[in-house]
């Protein structure tokens, strides 16, 4: 990265000295010290001074202009075509211009509006824009490429409203403002390849608020942003690659609100944004993905509301603010590895919030998820990941029941929690493939155990009502052993008669059965022969049962 003195003011001395540049005399010579903030000496240039009236005349005889490391006073193509009689709007064609180093200063406004820029390039490289207005409003660049790179500019607005740059390349990188305001608002950039890298964009607003892009990328890599708004919205991006990697918007409002890229990625990747709100509300990216990875947002309300993207990653960032992701549609959110210090607002609303996949693996949550479980179709949007192993979907079914429980949903919680279990079952079984043998029996043996004991019997003690379910039907099993024994006088129990009718021993079984499974023990009755293995087993399992059973119902009614 290339580290740029800012230029914050200049002093120019005018003298009758002659000095030659670009093969022409000038009969006056100026020096020019610029100075930065703390004052300390930039640079010194001695530059030629410009007759107005002769580059007037060059611009009228359609002659090359190449005014490089020249200062021009009050340069106004307004003025231009009042002296030559020209329609007010008029276009005024300016071949292959040329003012790399140049120097332009004006009283009130240095005016290019309704230039028509023709030939193979328009190279305003290095120059400094000073005191007064700048203008390019309405321009016209049709050229090879545009060159405003390492350019400077003094405080004042500069405008390039509804500048037209053609299809060529235009370069700013480098280029340096202070407080004025800079407007790009409806400027069209066609299909040309568009570099803001490594701009100082200073303390002033930044408007290019229905802006066209093309199919050319767009590049604002490591540009800094201090004003109080920076304004995207609206604009289309086109189909190229729009890179804001490492970016800095200090203090400033960012809106990017109903943006449009047809394809392609919108990168912010390790970019810092300030205290003021972040907006990609209504963003409209069908085809086209928003990677915000390891961006550290500040205290700004960040928000994707009713925004129609592909994907939106925000994996290994810092979310210190609100953060709306009540989109309107979105294949993939990847949060993976994020901080959440704030909340994350996902509940369905006045938005339908139609997410297909969400990522939370590997996420610290010190804030709030507004989530849920079915609003959501979280089983789908988590359990149907095909890119996360057993292990990262238990994590994040975790993360969710810890979350449910903390804010008091406690159905969710439990939904959560079932599946958090079933994934750690199905991540021991995917292990065991590795396993030895041996291993091999001891986990399928520990998940088949699990399985049916604890998902299938009570779903992990979140239902008192399946318990009971399982209670019952056991309970009619071990009976139905006892009857069926009895009759094929395979069994006996003391207190059962051999010449009862079958109903009675039913009836008898089912008495047998229930004191034993509720370890009650009256001692009238006795088991023998076969039932000495079954009764114990039994008793036990009915100790069980109604362990679990208390369990459940006690954890349902304590919330």
């Amino acid at each position: 990265m290339r580290v740029v003195k800012k230029i914050v003011s200049y002093s120019v001395k005018v003298a009758d000295e002659e000095i030659e540049v670009n093969g022409k005399v000038y009969p006056q010579t100026a020096r020019v010290s610029f100075r930065d903030e703390t004052k300390n000496l930039v640079k010194r240039q001695k530059l030629a001074v410009v007759d107005l009236d002769k580059l007037y005349q060059s611009i009228f005889d359609g002659e090359e202009v190449d005014i490089s490391d020249c200062l021009v006073h009050n340069f106004s193509l307004h003025d231009y075509r009042k002296k030559y009689n020209l329609e007010k709007d008029s276009w005024v064609e300016i071949k292959n211009f040329k003012a790399t180093g140049a120097l332009f200063e004006a009283d009130k406004e240095v005016d290019f509006s309704f230039a028509h820029f023709i030939g193979e390039a328009s190279n305003f490289s290095d120059a400094h824009f000073g005191a007064g207005n700048l203008s390019f409003s309405k321009a016209w660049f049709h050229t090879d490429t545009v060159l405003f790179k390492n350019t400077s500019y003094s405080e004042g607005f500069n405008s390039f409203q509804y500048t037209d740059f053609g299809s060529g390349t235009l370069n700013f990188e480098n280029a340096s403002f202070i407080n004025g305001d800079i407007s790009f608002v409806n400027a069209q950039f066609n299909d040309g390849r568009v570099n803001f890298k490594n701009v100082d964009f200073g303390d002033g607003g930044v408007l290019f608020r229905f802006a066209e892009f093309g199919k050319g990328d767009v590049n604002f890599d490591r540009a800094v942003f201090n004003g109080p708004f920076v304004d995207f919205s609206k604009v289309n991006f086109g189909t190229g690659k729009v890179d804001f990697r490492r970016c800095q918007f200090g203090k400033t409002e960012v809106s990017f609100e109903e943006i449009e890229l047809a394809d392609g990625r919108l990168l912010f990747r390790r970019a810092k944004f300030g205290e003021r709100p972040v907006s990609f509300r209504m963003a409209h990216f069908p085809e086209a993905s928003i990677v915000l990875d390891e961006v550290e947002f500040g205290e700004g309300r960040v928000s994707f509301f009713e925004s129609y993207v592909k994907t939106i990653s925000i994996k290994s960032s810092i979310l210190s603010s609100y953060v709306d992701m009540r989109v309107t549609k979105c294949e993939v959110i990847d949060l993976s590895n994020a901080i959440i210090q704030n909340i994350i607002d996902f509940k369905k609303g006045v938005t339908p919030v139609e997410v297909e996949t969400l990522y939370l693996y590997g996420v610290r949550n010190l804030g709030k998820l507004f989530i849920s479980w079915e609003g959501n179709d979280i089983p789908k949007i988590i359990g149907g990941q095909k890119k996360t192993s057993h292990n990262q979907k238990a994590e994040q079914f975790r993360l969710l029941k810890e979350e449910f429980h903390n804010l008091g949903q406690y159905e969710d919680e439990d939904k959560a929690y079932i599946e958090f279990k079933r994934s750690e079952l199905a991540n021991i079984l995917h292990e065991s493939r590795k396993a030895k043998w041996y291993q091999k029996i001891v986990n399928y043996f520990n998940v088949g155990f699990q399985k049916l004991v604890f998902d299938w019997m009570g779903l992990y003690a979140t239902s008192p009502v399946r318990v009971l379910l399982s209670i019952f039907v056991l309970y009619g099993m071990f009976s139905m052993i006892y009857v069926v024994f009895e009759i094929t006088d395979h069994g006996a129990i003391s207190c059962i008669a051999s010449d009862l009718s079958i109903f009675e021993k039913i009836i008898d079984s089912l008495y047998f059965s229930a004191v034993t499974w509720l370890t009650i023990g009256y001692g009238e009755c006795v088991p023998t022969g076969f039932f000495k293995v079954v009764a114990p087993l039994e008793g036990w399992f009915g100790v069980f049962m109604m362990a679990y059973f208390t369990v459940a119902f006690v954890r349902k009614i304590l919330r």
